[in-house]
């Protein structure tokens, strides 16, 4: 199925301890992985708990032999050493930074534009990670203030044509939050809730990197690794991949299995704008295609809505315009 924009109802042609929750609550288990988790009773034991139905995945949109790896959580002082080793493999990902993260030093506040340099994809994890209470059940002036405060610290080392993607913590989303970001001026331009495919849950055999650290499993990296690669063949060997740079073993995960075991069987690595359906498309101009709320578009072609990152009509103002566009072919516009 398609993805949608940020927010279904977008009418658009258009401190530290926090972040160290990553995805679950955790707390520090050794001083050489400071990003480790262990695991609270009563806590869920995967990342989809907290999640609504409406996410953007990439498993309908990608081809086999390609995976998306996206990091949230940093930056930290070692992110840009991990991004560099990234780009000298042929490796491109999409960082999902915390705005806590990214004041924490004067290294990680340097962090984004030097990544973003090397080739990858900056985008928002909010700002101070909130996990309880979720996301979705902050007031609707934190969710802004949230992704606001990050989006002033990442805005200028976003690449050039890209879209601002969000994630939130936790992948807490709802449709209040979606109305909520998409009301406002300062957060409507994000698509999101950019979810994942992979790395999000330790059953059936699979890995998340969060949990693979903590208490409970204590696995090493070669353990939780071959985990994400057994979720990513049972995905179709294809998918967008989780994981945290925070953590030490995740990253020695990535540099040591991941990354060379997937090179050898002839993966493609891609940033999250470069999955067709994730960057919003924009109608040709001419040719006609806007149509009253409500009315019907003609044969062959069809609202907006069912295209990707388009405004659903049902959501859109009384009598707002909204677009027919041929179906198959987004881009263009059809008369309705």
């Amino acid at each position: 199925m398609n993805s949608r924009r940020l927010f279904a109802s977008l009418t658009v042609a258009s401190s530290l301890a926090l972040v160290l929750a990553a995805c679950s609550a955790e707390t520090l288990t050794s001083p050489e992985d400071p990003g480790a988790e262990l695991d609270v009773p009563g806590e869920s034991n995967s990342e989809e708990a907290l999640t609504e139905p409406r996410n953007i995945r990439g498993s309908d949109k990608m081809a086999a032999k390609e995976v998306a790896l996206t990091f949230d959580d940093g930056p930290r002082a070692e992110s840009v050493e991990f991004a560099q080793w990234l780009k000298d493999q042929g490796v491109v990902a999409t960082f999902f930074m915390t705005g806590t993260s990214i004041v924490a030093s004067s290294t990680t506040r340097a962090a984004p534009a030097k990544i973003a340099a090397m080739g990858h994809l900056i985008a928002n994890h909010t700002y101070t990670h909130p996990i309880t209470p979720s996301f979705a059940a902050l007031s609707q002036a934190k969710m802004v203030e949230e992704i606001f405060k990050t989006d002033q610290l990442i805005a200028s080392s976003v690449a050039s044509g890209a879209p601002f993607l969000l994630r939130t913590s936790g992948g807490s989303w709802s449709t209040t939050v979606s109305s909520t970001l998409n009301a406002n001026p300062t957060t409507k331009h994000y698509i999101g809730n950019i979810y994942w495919d992979i790395g999000g849950d330790m059953a059936n055999g699979y890995g998340a990197d969060w949990a693979c650290w903590g208490t409970k499993w204590n696995l090493t990296p070669d353990t939780c690794g071959a985990r994400y690669l057994k979720e990513i063949a049972d995905r179709g060997n294809k998918g967008i991949v989780l994981m945290h740079d925070i953590h030490a073993k995740t990253r020695t995960m990535v540099k040591t299995v991941l990354v060379p075991e997937l090179k050898r069987q002839g993966f493609k690595f891609v940033r999250m704008d470069q999955i067709a359906g994730i960057a919003p498309e924009t109608p040709a101009s001419g040719g006609g295609g806007d149509v009253a709320a409500g009315k019907p578009c003609a044969d062959g072609c069809i609202w907006s809505a069912s295209c990707v990152n388009r405004p659903h009509a049902a959501n859109a103002p009384a009598g707002a315009a909204l677009v027919c566009v041929q179906r198959g072919n987004c881009s263009v516009k059809c008369t309705p």
